[in-house]
């Protein structure tokens, strides 16, 4: 099994770099700013690869609506 481009992937990234956010926001003033960089990081990664899988799986043909618009 790869797992470059698994959505299972995606998903660990996403739920490891919001919980790695929640704890580098610590309580009451005791931020741990490089664990909150690194949790916003790995969470803007997985959404990315989530998005380029979602959109690489469902391609849309928008030749038919350029077409239309063209004629306008």
């Amino acid at each position: 099994m790869r797992f470059k481009n698994h959505p299972l992937l995606y998903f660990l990234l996403i739920i490891l770099g919001a919980v790695l956010a929640f704890i580098g926001q610590g309580k009451g003033g005791e931020d741990r700013p490089y664990i909150l960089i690194a949790g916003f990081v790995l969470l803007m990664y997985g959404l990315y690869g989530a998005t380029a899988k979602w959109i690489k799986d469902n391609p849309r043909d928008n030749s038919n609506e350029n077409r239309e618009e063209e004629e306008e």
